[in-house]
């Protein structure tokens, strides 16, 4: 019995002793979105990261400029700013955050054929405050569904662990055969964490992907 016990009051010790869970600080996430234009005028694609500020009731207060693409970068902009928006919650108290939101402006490429690479500018800025977005590494584009001729966005909340990986995929607006299409181009995107008061916490990223319309051509 006295070595049962001594078990028993180390795995306490352990118990006391480890780290904060996420649950003390909830992240921001997406409540209701809406569609992206596609700029006909675009010549490429490419990835316009924004970090949406947000006050205790998650009424945006600012968008913020992460990683900037002209022309897309105003479009995406403007939209987003008219989306909602969940809090984030500290010990069940809602509070000022921010979301990053990443919007894809995806080449029109069925089935994958000749699908270009994915290349990231450096990120630079963000919100500032004692919670730090999951930074993005490496991304990939969606391969277009073959036989579809549809387009549109597809908005996912995408959970970041503390591990920086993908362990789940929400989908908070799309259509058909895009929807699994972008699902699947998420869950394959590398992430570093984010940080609550310089600790690694889970959190949601917005992964938002703008299919053209085909008569745009393969870019």
């Amino acid at each position: 019995m006295k070595r049962a016990w001594s078990v028993a009051a180390g795995l306490l010790l352990l118990v006391a002793s480890a780290p904060a869970q996420d649950s003390k600080y909830n992240a921001a996430g997406i409540a209701q979105a809406g569609d992206i234009a596609y700029p006909l005028n675009a010549q490429a694609p490419g990835v316009v990261t924004l970090d949406v500020s947000l006050d205790a009731s998650a009424a945006v207060q600012n968008v913020t400029i992460v990683r900037d693409l002209p022309p897309f970068t105003a479009v995406a902009q403007n939209a987003v700013q008219g989306w909602q928006f969940t809090p984030a919650i500290v010990e069940g108290q809602g509070v000022a955050g921010a979301v990053r939101v990443h919007v894809v402006f995806n080449p029109y490429n069925p089935g994958g054929v000749g699908l270009p690479g994915l290349s990231l500018q450096p990120a630079a800025g963000g919100a500032a405050g004692s919670f730090q977005p999951a930074g993005l590494q490496k991304a990939n584009y969606a391969s277009y569904p073959p036989n579809t001729v549809a387009s549109g966005t597809v908005v996912l909340q995408v959970h970041v662990g503390r591990d920086g990986k993908v362990h789940g995929v929400l989908v908070a607006r799309g259509k058909g055969a895009l929807i699994g299409a972008a699902t699947s181009a998420a869950k394959s995107w590398v992430f570093s964490p984010a940080t609550y008061r310089g600790g690694a916490v889970a959190s949601d990223v917005v992964v938002v992907f703008v299919f053209p319309l085909p008569q745009a051509g393969t870019r």
